[in-house]
């Protein structure tokens, strides 16, 4: 494995790791339920591919016809796609307008011919904002504008090729990926302007100002493939030096009819570009900003809420809001990825996004578990466990949206609350009494109370050993069972509860802390029982380290894999099921880093599956032939939608591990260029909730709500870890209007002096509704020198362990400090 220097930076990071190379965006508005794929090399996608089989799914998709599309761009005579297999083809660039609008652009060279394709959406005659205001005859519109620029100095001729496929020859799953042929061609027949298929519309493209159009029911093959390219236009177009052409196809989501395709005809594209761009600078420029001294990390932090947005989805006919896992994919719902991300809405002030997916919460709150107690996917599995008995309370079933009902989503469930209302201090939503969400809350929290009691109870005279813990219960997609995975976010969900019932002084607030700490308790010690009971992890010297499970009953290190619960105890140390620095997490930790013996345990086999693709950095971590296999690279998981390396060792106030992790996690699991995360390196895009986890740990960098793990107060921490690597002389950092967990804003400015013997902070604190326990002040300097004097407001300050300081604890205050090192 690589060296590892004093302290990380993201550029040492990125030479570490083979980049991704099949980047995946998508377009479409905030409520509106579906999106367009725009593929690495240009090609668009009309889905959804998945969960078609779904009786809700298909209410929702009949108004729009056999849509699926899969439209391929090629260029040449004869045609050539440039990089349809995704290898990283110099010939393509991709970026985002502005660095961070979800406005996607491809740029393809072929010789002196440029293509500049822009791929962007909006609703048909209504506002963009309009889409959480959904109607069910919505129509949502995609343009694709390119334009191609001759750079040479003779006249060229530009040809482009549209192939109109179907969606057999896209897959966007663990791995992303185009056929080595073009798939079959829709029915369509070309009668300038429109495409029909079926007597409707769809596709409009209208003539360019410049060249012609021309339909071919068959072409010779595209370069490299072997079938005749079918029912394709070619856009031929004269090129002098210097000159530029444009083309601009506009596509519904949908089939649609002539009146509305007329419609569309006579839509300006252009300024429909700038109604849209305003619209995303609105939302992404607006409160909740982070702004560090690395250009690329701050469009992605923007970038974030573009991405999230566009997944808030209203499935129209059968009145379920949800904010989906991934588009055209995991289009089933997974609510605790959901719940996961939704506080990053709250904390940019965009509560419009979040309110609809909240309600949805609430109005879906049952007493059924669709089979969550028979096995993984509700299946039955024949698990055995006490089951569930049914009391309304749970949070985690959307009815046959639901993909996999889990105990994660009900514990998630109830911290996404509870978070809300925490920033929002919103009383009015919060509201008492049936069918309010403070209700919804008493209810959640007492349906694990009452669960957890029927696992309490003693087989020939000693305790079952998962006694006071949840039952049996599916965990993920192919795992089910007492697993702490499962309890941990059911109790961090309950903390998130109690602190709130705290704060507004509830008549019940001590006897559910009391409740909720038995639980934790209970926790600790069934695990404690468990690592007794394991299989020690055998070390090259001959020594063993304790194994704690990720399952009490499953008591043997090799049977994890590297799936989320693989790292369970982890997650309850990291997000307060247990305190981030007790044993059983301490051990976990060091399991992990000690890796398995030669033969024994998961292996990936990833790097062998794909080794063209970005999974080849699995290699040396998990090579047969090393002494010593592991189930993470610089704590970057192979899964990266869920990452734990952040929470954790922020939580534990690790600093060398959160950096190395941080700028590992950034280098290799974004597609830079589209500023978006996977699920898989090379798999599944914007996959929920991995971009927005990532926007709250890097929040948390710099204003984070601390401790508080059994229910009780917590402190508030700014700067607590800023890299070296962002301290140099003369650089500058700035969080504005942010939302927090104690109510109101915080906003902060930071310049390191021109010398870096110095750090200048203005930190203000606005309308904060709860006092924080303490708030504490990190100033690092930039080359290792510790913090040697302090100044706030002009006066002396003492200076704590860690290089901190302590301020006042007030609701409203301005703090003008300054550090010397």
């Amino acid at each position: 494995m690589d060296s590892a220097p004093a302290e990380w930076t993201l550029e040492q990071a990125r030479k570490c790791w083979k980049p991704m190379v099949r980047a995946v965006q998508h377009v479409g508005v905030p409520g509106y339920q579906f999106q367009a794929g725009v593929m690495w090399d240009g090609a668009l996608l009309f889905g959804p591919l998945g969960f078609r089989e779904l009786k809700v799914m298909q209410q929702e998709t009949a108004p729009l016809g056999d849509n699926r599309l899969h439209l391929s761009i090629a260029y040449g005579a004869p045609m050539r796609l440039a990089d349809r297999h995704g290898t990283g083809n110099p010939a393509i660039r991709r970026w985002l307008a502005e660095g961070r609008l979800p406005i996607p652009h491809v740029e393809t060279t072929d010789g002196d011919l440029v293509w500049d394709e822009t791929v962007f959406a909006h609703l048909l005659g209504r506002q963009c904002d309009d889409g959480l205001r959904p109607r069910e005859d919505d129509t949502l519109v995609t343009h694709a504008e390119i334009r191609v620029h001759n750079t040479g100095r003779s006249r060229r001729q530009g040809q482009l090729w549209l192939h109109f496929g179907d969606t057999s020859q896209v897959e966007l799953g663990y791995k992303c990926s185009q056929g080595k042929e073009l798939a079959p061609a829709i029915t369509h027949r070309f009668e300038v302007p429109y495409g029909w298929v079926d007597g409707k519309v769809r596709y409009v493209l209208p003539p360019p100002a410049k060249g012609e159009l021309r339909w071919h029911a068959e072409a010779g093959p595209p370069k490299g493939m072997a079938a005749a390219a079918e029912r394709t236009i070619e856009w031929s177009v004269p090129l002098a030096p210097g000159e530029e052409a444009t083309l601009h196809l506009v596509i519904p989501y949908g089939l649609v009819e002539r009146a509305v395709a007329e419609k569309l005809r006579a839509l300006d594209g252009g300024k429909l570009l700038e109604e849209v761009r305003r619209y995303w600078r609105g939302i992404l420029n607006g409160p909740g900003q982070i702004i560090t001294p690395e250009p690329f990390i701050n469009d992605f932090l923007a970038a974030v809420a573009g991405q999230m947005a566009q997944q808030v989805a209203c499935r129209v006919r059968t009145h379920v809001w949800m904010y989906k896992t991934s588009p055209n994919h995991y289009e089933g719902y997974w609510p605790c990825n959901a719940a996961k991300a939704l506080p990053t809405f709250d904390l940019r002030g965009l509560e419009a996004e979040n309110l609809p997916v909240l309600k949805s919460f609430v109005a879906n709150q049952t007493d059924e578990v669709r089979g969550m107690e028979k096995g993984a996917f509700g299946h039955d599995q024949k698990l055995a466990g006490e089951g569930y008995a049914r009391i309304h309370g749970f949070l985690g079933n959307f009815g046959e949206w639901t993909a996999n009902p889990l105990l994660l989503s009900h514990g998630l469930g109830m911290w996404a609350l509870a978070s809300h209302y925490r920033i929002t201090r919103d009383d009015r939503w919060l509201g008492s009494g049936p069918g309010s969400p403070l209700q919804a809350m008493l209810d959640a929290f007492d349906w694990v109370t009452q669960q957890r009691r029927r696992t309490m109870r003693e087989v020939e005279g000693r305790k079952v050993p998962h006694w006071g813990l949840l039952p049996a219960a599916s965990a993920h997609d192919w795992l089910a069972g007492n697993t702490i995975f499962n309890d941990a976010f059911c109790i961090y969900g309950m903390a998130e509860v109690v602190r709130l019932l705290r704060e507004i002084r509830h008549p019940r607030a001590a006897a559910m802390a009391a409740e909720l700490n038995d639980y934790r308790a209970c926790l600790r010690d069934r695990y404690r029982e468990a690592r007794d009971r394991a299989r020690p992890l055998p070390l090259a010297d001959g020594s063993s380290i304790p194994y704690v499970p990720r399952m009490v009953q499953e008591l043997d290190w090799t049977k994890p894999d590297w799936t989320y619960t693989g790292y369970g105890p982890l997650r309850a140390g990291a997000w307060g099921a247990l305190e981030p620095h007790d044993e059983l997490v301490d051990q976990s930790l060091a399991f992990l880093e000690a890796g398995m013996p030669r033969g024994e345990g998961p292996y990936f086999g990833a790097q062998n599956q794909f080794p063209d693709l970005a999974d080849a950095n699995w290699g040396d971590i998990s090579d047969p032939a090393a002494e010593r296999h592991y189930l993470w690279r610089h704590f970057v998981e192979y899964e990266t939608m869920w990452p734990i390396g952040g929470p954790l060792f922020l939580a534990r106030d690790d600093l060398p591990r959160f950096f190395e992790w941080l700028f590992h996690n950034l280098a290799v699991v974004l597609h830079h260029d589209w500023r978006v995360g996977v699920e898989s390196l090379d798999g599944v895009p914007s996959c929920a909730p991995g971009d927005g986890e990532r926007w709250q740990t890097i929040r948390r960098m710099f204003v984070n709500e601390r401790g508080g793990y059994d229910g009780s107060e917590q402190s508030l921490w700014f700067f607590q870890a800023i890299p070296r690597s962002w301290l140099r002389p003369g650089y500058r950092m700035a969080v504005r209007d942010m939302g927090t967990w104690f109510g109101g804003k915080a906003d902060l400015e930071a310049r390191v002096g021109d010398d870096g013997d110095s750090l200048s902070v203005m930190a203000k604190l606005r309308g904060l509704r709860v006092l924080p326990t303490e708030v504490r002040l990190r100033l690092r300097s930039g080359d290792g020198r510790p913090l040697a004097s302090a100044t706030v407001n002009g006066g002396k300050v003492p200076v704590l362990e860690g290089d901190t300081i302590r301020l006042p604890a007030k609701g409203t205050a301005t703090w003008q400090v300054v550090g010397r090192f």
